[in-house]
């Protein structure tokens, strides 16, 4: 099936290098896709199909550039090697794989940490070849976050981060997610859920399970400020608000405090089949990234993704950037009108954005697509330099000080 994507006229004509007009390359083996923009519309930003009829996606760039695109719950992996203009064959981690990726910044080992299954998946070689090898995971102070018992899932959760600052510079910190009481995504559970972290300190043959977040949020993100905070946003199942739930960690992601709703960043509702309350709201899945300081003149930016329709369907992939570690979400620009739904963010060194997301014409999980922008796209018609001049208050405690 060749796929084709539309980049809606109000699109910026920047970008025109990032991929040729149309390109021709391969979702898997022999199996040829195609895509291009319209003519009047090139050049402009564009989508790339890389993954038919599968869900799930996850994305990360390698120590050496290698941008890895990981589909069905990190079973398959495309690697680029060019910065997204040509992509691998799909290779094939193994079916027992289900899990969310991190990069060991250190070491540049790849991991797919599966650790609701108790292993992880390692490259060595940036994703060229994978090992599987078996990890200790760890409880938090309520038993969660064991294979055997209630696990920590990172199962459609964001990628994780090496952290670089602080008194815990070189921990690995992964989101996840906790469905107790039985592990189960059933719906008279899920008041019962909350989100939270897990964390490495050994080059992730241990992970420890971190505090809980909030009750009845989902899938999570996470970020590290450069003065090793850690802002984490998830995905709220039960809030007929439709806003994200953010929360803080000050020790590395051990614990999470300072809980509040963003209120900018709001979220569809569907799909609508929640049976016990009168309002629908479920949320969805989002992607979330900090640039590197070096891109931003050494401010914090953060960029965020999710499909733009508060409390409705799930249509209308749209990018935000934050000025002020997450406080505000002053610019805002649409990536793909049509429907779609998880999404993934990764940046390269040279802050060059990788946005993978479900996408589709008529519903939307009919493919796994990549776009490429950087700041300057997502912010054209607003004023860069007074943004990057946003004032930023941070609260720390006082223990901390």
């Amino acid at each position: 099936m060749k796929s084709y994507c539309f980049v809606p006229l109000h699109h910026s004509l920047l970008f025109a290098a990032f991929f040729p007009a149309a390109a021709l390359v391969t979702a898997g083996v022999g199996c040829p896709i195609s895509f291009a923009v319209a003519q009047e519309l090139a050049p402009a930003i564009e989508i790339l199909d890389l993954f038919e009829e599968v869900r799930i996606p996850n994305i990360d760039v390698a120590e050496d550039g290698t941008i890895l695109a990981f589909a069905d719950s990190g079973k398959l992996l495309r690697r680029s090697e060019d910065g997204g203009k040509t992509w691998s064959v799909t290779q094939q981690l193994g079916e027992d794989t289900e899990g969310s990726c991190i990069v060991d910044r250190k070491t540049g080992d790849v991991m797919m940490v599966c650790a609701g299954k108790g292993y992880l998946w390692r490259s060595k070689d940036h994703g060229k070849t994978w090992t599987k090898e078996a990890a200790v995971f760890k409880p938090n102070a309520y038993g969660h976050g064991i294979p055997d018992g209630v696990p920590a899932e990172t199962t459609c959760s964001e990628s994780g981060v090496t952290l670089q600052y602080g008194a815990h510079a070189g921990r690995l910190l992964m989101p996840a997610r906790v469905m107790a009481p039985f592990g189960s995504n059933d719906q008279e559970w899920w008041p019962y859920h909350y989100n939270t972290s897990i964390y490495s300190d050994d080059g992730g043959r241990t992970w420890q399970t971190s505090a809980p977040v909030q009750s009845g949020t989902g899938e999570g993100t996470l970020a590290e400020m450069s003065n090793g905070d850690i802002y984490y946003n998830a995905r709220s199942h039960m809030s007929v608000d439709h806003r994200r739930r953010i929360s803080w960690s000050y020790d590395g992601g051990a614990m999470y405090v300072d809980w509040r709703v963003c209120d900018e960043l709001r979220e569809v509702g569907e799909p609508f089949y929640f049976k016990y309350g009168a309002e629908p709201s479920y949320g969805c899945n989002a992607g979330l990234v900090r640039l590197p300081l070096e891109s931003t003149g050494g401010k914090d930016v953060l960029i965020f993704s999710t499909p733009d329709n508060p409390g409705k369907t799930r249509i209308r992939m749209t990018a935000w950037a934050s000025f002020d570690r997450g406080k505000t979400w002053p610019v805002k620009r649409l990536v793909y009108e049509g429907p779609s739904a998880y999404s993934s963010l990764a940046v390269d060194k040279q802050g060059n954005v990788y946005l993978l997301f479900e996408k589709g014409e008529k519903q939307p999980c009919e493919t796994i697509s990549v776009a490429r922008f950087d700041l300057a796209w997502l912010t054209e018609g607003h004023d860069l330099e007074r943004l990057l001049a946003t004032p930023v208050t941070i609260k720390r405690p006082l223990a901390s000080e």
